[in-house]
């Protein structure tokens, strides 16, 4: 068996009806999930080595030896978290409706994948160390500078004005910027929010850039280009309120609350760049009849995370103002 397989590979392995039923909820729901290969972690956390600098290399007199260098690299540790929970139906809803189990259990599903999308973007060891650490604190705080390119403010949103077809230029040339800085500039896909989503939509049909396809689940995908990077709308959290990315972030990318921008953000998936973590696949147990004689329990249970060896993975453009 392959040592990273998709959610996509699972669901051909699951060995019930539910699992299968499970799975699929949650590809259809979080983009990113679908995307993701997940490896292995052997244990509660796991060490990647992410290289850290090239060796000092050159040319040589005649008669003299070569100086020797090596290569830097770091350890890093990335852990799995528990990410799951109960799903009860009251005895008297399944036995009016059978289905009720289905239904609770496709709301339930939903909701973690909204949870782990916000994750994937917010999550951080200070705010919650009992999540995976999201995209933006990696970027912030572990990462080279030169993974965040800036927009400086460029307004796209409706109310830009005369200014707006040079400022959808502009846009389009921080894209391009973006995706140069991931590794082999070849990302898989660009996540940002409804506003931004919409907003670089036009730009791209006002230049002939605009393509789409279908996945698996008949959802269309917007692309950059055809064959491009996929354009993701991350979409709301799971009060499905509050979107994932916002639009008060300062100009700087530093932090949510203290402007009128948003983000971008990129990433090249499989191989050594952005993989899933678990420590086991995801296990969905149907309970049954708990021991009060009138709660049906579904247990889904999935230690996972995620991991990039690479420290050009991932990237992001700050400083975009789409609303």
């Amino acid at each position: 068996m392959p040592s990273t397989l998709t959610l996509a590979d699972y669901a051909q392995l699951a060995p019930t009806n539910i699992e299968r039923g499970v799975i699929d909820v949650f590809r259809r729901e979080s983009f990113i999930l679908d995307s993701l290969g997940f490896e292995a972690a052997g244990g509660l956390q796991k060490t990647v080595i992410r290289s850290a600098g090239l060796p000092a290399v050159g040319f040589r007199k005649i008669g003299e030896g070569w100086s020797s260098s090596k290569a830097s690299f770091e350890p890093i540790t990335e852990r799995v978290f528990d990410l799951g929970g109960d799903i009860d139906v009251d005895k008297l809803l399944v036995k009016a409706d059978p289905s009720q189990m289905g239904k609770h259990t496709e709301a339930f599903v939903t909701a973690i994948s909204y949870e782990f999308n916000d994750y994937f973007i917010n999550g951080s060891p200070i705010v919650d160390p009992d999540g995976f650490t999201g995209i933006w604190y990696r970027l912030v705080n572990y990462l080279s500078s030169r993974q965040t390119v800036s927009g400086s403010g460029v307004d796209i949103s409706p109310n830009a004005g005369a200014g707006l077809a040079a400022n959808f230029d502009t846009v389009l040339d921080l894209l391009d910027e973006l995706a140069h800085v991931v590794d082999g500039h070849a990302p898989a896909m660009f996540v940002l929010n409804e506003q931004l989503f919409l907003r670089l939509n036009s730009a791209l049909r006002q230049n002939g850039l605009w393509s789409q396809d279908e996945n698996s689940f008949g959802l269309q995908i917007t692309r950059y280009g055809p064959s491009g990077p996929a354009i993701i709308d991350l979409g709301v959290m799971a009060d499905q309120v509050t979107q994932i990315i916002g639009n008060l972030e300062h100009d700087a990318g530093s932090d949510f609350t203290s402007g009128d921008a948003t983000s971008i953000y990129a990433m090249r998936t499989g191989g050594m760049y952005l993989n899933g973590l678990q420590l086991y696949p995801m296990d969905v147990n149907p309970i049954g009849l708990l021991q009060d004689g009138v709660t049906y329990r579904t247990v889904i249970d999935w230690p996972m995370g995620i991991m990039h060896e690479n420290p050009r993975a991932l990237a992001r453009a700050v400083g975009i103002v789409a609303a």
